[in-house]
């Protein structure tokens, strides 16, 4: 109970904070989302025109902040949540909302399974709830839903959920320095009680996690990023750490040439490119390139924006 009270007192003074601003882009590079506050906005960048989003759903409005947005890999579905409870996923085609899933607390990260059949999303209380979208595909609206649990971090608030390129594994990472990577169970509205790994090395929260993977590496290789002024690389299987690369050292001569010793910095974004081994890494003012060669990161440049 003492956690418990902890947790929602960090929650109303987080309720008070800016939500950063969120950018998705389509698979196929259709459109774009862009979510400021509670705000979300979408350009088409076939028709070079904003899109009209219809939301005739049951269920409440949105009207606090969305703090997690994703299109799914097929580019069909689109999926946005925050901070007041609301689970909404829409279709990226029409972009009318076919669902609306009432969590009972806040939102912190969502992902779509790879056929589209299930959406899943984390509350700040460390669970992974999951959603069955049954005639999803149709394009109708469906009736509200309930989700199931998946699985738990313990009260340790989730930061990042992400799908292995292969399907087979489910990853969540969460503000306790752990990325936990559990099998994909064959019913996920059971449950999913087999943990394949847990990737441990960082030393401050994780903020976010992608997978680097190209045509000859199906398998693909997972990068992620934490307050500790870290980007790592990862063999998920095993849980191995493969590489470890320092950021604060680029970033701190950036931010002030009189300091003497580097600034701590927090990665605060990782996009990977599609079909190659490159990944773009966001940190403060900056972005950093890296490529994965021979299970190791090289940072090629770097941008001061």
């Amino acid at each position: 109970m003492e956690e418990e009270s902890h947790i929602e007192e960090v929650e109303i003074q987080n309720k008070l904070e800016v939500a950063p601003a969120l950018i998705s882009v389509h698979p196929s590079q259709k459109s774009v989302a862009v979510a400021v506050g509670s705000d979300l906005r979408v350009f088409d960048l076939i028709d070079n025109c904003p899109v009209s989003l219809v939301d005739e759903s049951d269920g409440p409005s949105r009207k606090e902040s969305i703090r997690a947005i994703r299109y799914s890999a097929s580019g069909k579905l689109f999926v946005s949540a925050g901070d007041d409870k609301l689970v909404k996923i829409w279709s990226a085609d029409s972009w009318h909302c076919l669902n609306t899933v009432c969590s009972e607390k806040r939102v912190s990260a969502v992902a779509i399974s790879s056929d589209d059949s299930h959406v899943f999303y984390a509350d700040k209380f460390g669970v992974v709830w999951v959603v069955e979208l049954d005639g999803i595909n149709e394009g109708k609206t469906l009736p509200s839903k309930k989700g199931a649990l998946l699985l738990s971090h313990y009260c340790s608030i989730i930061t990042s959920l992400e799908f292995s390129p292969d399907g087979r594994y489910i990853l969540s990472a969460d503000r306790d320095f752990k990325i936990r990577v559990t099998v994909f169970p064959k019913k996920p509205l059971e449950g999913a009680h087999e943990i394949q790994s847990f990737c441990l090395g960082h030393s401050e929260f994780i903020t976010c996690t992608a997978f680097v993977s190209t045509p000859e590496l199906t398998q693909g290789y997972l990068m992620s990023g934490s307050g500790d002024s870290t980007v790592r690389l990862w063999d998920i299987t095993s849980g191995s750490l493969l590489d470890t690369c320092e950021v604060s050292t680029v970033a701190g001569h950036l931010e002030s040439n009189e300091s003497e010793s580097p600034t701590q910095v927090t990665v605060t974004d990782i996009c990977a490119i599609p079909n190659s081994s490159l990944a773009a890494v966001a940190i403060q003012r900056q972005v950093q390139y890296f490529s994965l060669h021979t299970f190791r990161l090289n940072q090629i440049f770097d941008y001061l924006y």
